[in-house]
């Protein structure tokens, strides 16, 4: 008489295990509308599962995913055709309007970060590792990465990060709060957000450092032009050398790499 539910028993035992594998197993198909969070998404294993994503986003585990464009151009239509089951991304996707568009489409599609400074960046870690099914390992990466961003102790430099030698990079940015977590000043605290500013202007903001996109050489001239402009020239930073070129993603925005742009901030002065 106990022979038969013991053998149920373990068919319902084994019947679960197999179904608990396969739900594992299952891939979902991603895509990652900003470079912040695909790099996220690879950190925590999950690359393969990735169709579609973001132009700046070129790490070798998203080689088989489909380019959608830039983040800060994006439209619904190539991210349709890829039949995403999750989309993903951070505050940097433009138009704002993608969410509503994409949620309104019938897709799951998720901001996982809000603050336009990339503070928030250690929940937008834990809120993929969700997402994907990585809570632990999400939580374990988050916490490193916000004991590596404590702040510094008082630096005093006047930074100021220039996108292509005219916009500059205010309060309430990812350049403010890097440079506040080198213990730095920023020289353009007093604006709002990304502001062009005219020579005069910018000359009276007197960094001590200057640092500026290199992607745009082509738009300021080369760093040996951009340094001997008037209002550059007569910087602090200008007349002490201090004047370097960045790759955009150090202090443009914020991710997995900023602990490190934060350091290297530090032994620029």
């Amino acid at each position: 008489m106990l022979r038969r539910p013991l053998a149920l028993q373990k068919s319902l035992v084994l019947l679960a295990t197999c179904l608990l594998a396969a739900a594992s197993q299952a891939a979902e198909r991603i895509v990652v509308l900003t470079a912040d969070v695909a790099e996220i998404v690879v950190a925590l294993g999950h690359g393969s599962e990735v169709v579609g994503r973001e132009r700046v986003a070129k790490q070798p585990e998203l080689a088989q995913a489909v380019e959608i464009g830039s983040s800060r151009s994006l439209s619904a239509e190539p991210i349709l055709r890829l039949k995403p089951t999750l989309v993903i991304g951070s505050q940097l996707a433009m138009p704002e309007g993608i969410w509503s568009q994409l949620n309104g489409l019938g897709l799951k599609a998720v901001k996982v970060s809000a603050k336009t400074d990339g503070s928030d960046y250690a929940e937008a870690i834990r809120s993929v590792g969700k997402l994907i099914g990585t809570d632990a390992q999400a939580g374990k990466l988050a916490y490193d990465w916000q004991n590596a961003m404590r702040p510094a102790q008082p630096w005093g430099k006047r930074v100021l990060v220039t996108y292509e030698g005219k916009t500059v990079a205010g309060r309430d940015t990812p350049a403010d709060w890097l440079i506040r977590a080198a213990g730095g000043i920023n020289a353009a605290a007093g604006i709002d957000g990304y502001k062009p500013l005219d020579a005069e202007a910018l000359s009276k903001l007197a960094p001590d450092i200057i640092l500026i996109a290199e992607h745009n050489r082509a738009v300021y001239g080369g760093l040996a032009e951009f340094t001997r402009r008037a209002d550059i020239a007569a910087t602090p930073a200008g007349r002490n050398g201090r004047v370097y070129e960045v790759p955009v993603h150090e202090y443009f925005s914020v991710n997995l790499g900023s602990p490190a742009a934060v350091r290297k901030l530090r032994t620029l002065g």
